[in-house]
């Protein structure tokens, strides 16, 4: 699929250092599958198919025993073959390369994926040209991409990287644009020191993320179902379903 050119909607007040972050990743763009593919591949999937067995429509939702025939989109259950209704929709934010697109795409999501780094939706477009419809537009603009409102909207290992402010006008945004669930991948408490001297070379707010994500969740949510996917990284889940009508 094509990538589309910038958002046309585009305000210019990106923090400076999401500003500084953007160059970052457009010189390692090149490199990032080489080294983290795999990996996150790995996460992403997990991640996917851990929501794919969450009844987001049930009071207190848990994920559900491994199975075929429930979706938490549906309480009709998950899209069969010739199926005449249409294959839920994702949104990605900050899609970087395209991994978590992949995934979801490969679970049955017709995907729209946006980021602000163009070196990696050329990397993305290259490696995974099917996966999603790519649009170069900033985090904080999920709710004007094109097909929103999104069945569910996610984010894999962007909001740590973002200054508090920023972060919680993204994740608001997010919550804007979903339907069902905002579904984000991240780090999660306690910390880890390998991990925070990575992120601190990076420039990340790592270590700010870890104290301050649980009142981000809190301000825009009712309730939050966080599961663990490795030692430092976690799948936290949003559900929407039940939020006034007026959100």
């Amino acid at each position: 699929m094509s990538l589309i050119p910038r958002n046309p909607q585009k305000p210019t007040g990106c923090p400076d250092q999401v500003l500084r972050t953007q160059r970052l990743f457009s010189m390692v763009a090149p490199f990032y599958d080489l080294v983290l593919a795999r990996s996150m591949t790995r996460v992403y999937r997990n991640a996917v198919d851990l929501l794919l067995r969450t009844d987001l429509h049930a009071p207190g939702p848990r994920p559900t025993p491994p199975g075929p025939g429930l979706s938490i989109l549906s309480p009709s259950g998950r899209q069969q073959p010739h199926d005449p209704h249409p294959a839920p929709t994702a949104l990605d934010v900050g899609t970087g390369t395209g991994l978590f697109a992949s995934e979801l795409a490969r679970a049955g999501f017709q995907v729209t994926a946006i980021d602000s780094c163009s070196a990696m939706l050329r990397v993305a477009q290259r490696h995974r040209p099917s996966a999603a419809r790519y649009i170069l537009a900033e985090a904080h603009l999920a709710s004007r991409q094109p097909g929103a409102p999104f069945d569910v909207v996610c984010a894999g290992m962007l909001l740590h990287g973002l200054p508090r402010e920023y972060r919680k006008e993204v994740l608001a945004d997010m919550v804007r644009s979903a339907r069902n669930a905002v579904m984000v991948v991240d780090y999660f408490p306690p910390g880890n020191l390998i991990t925070a001297a990575v992120e601190r070379l990076e420039g990340s707010h790592y270590r700010e993320f870890l104290h301050e994500f649980g009142d981000d969740l809190a301000g825009v949510a009712a309730s939050a179902l966080v599961h663990p996917l490795t030692a430092t990284c976690a799948l936290y889940v949003l559900p929407l379903s039940h939020r006034p009508q007026n959100h």
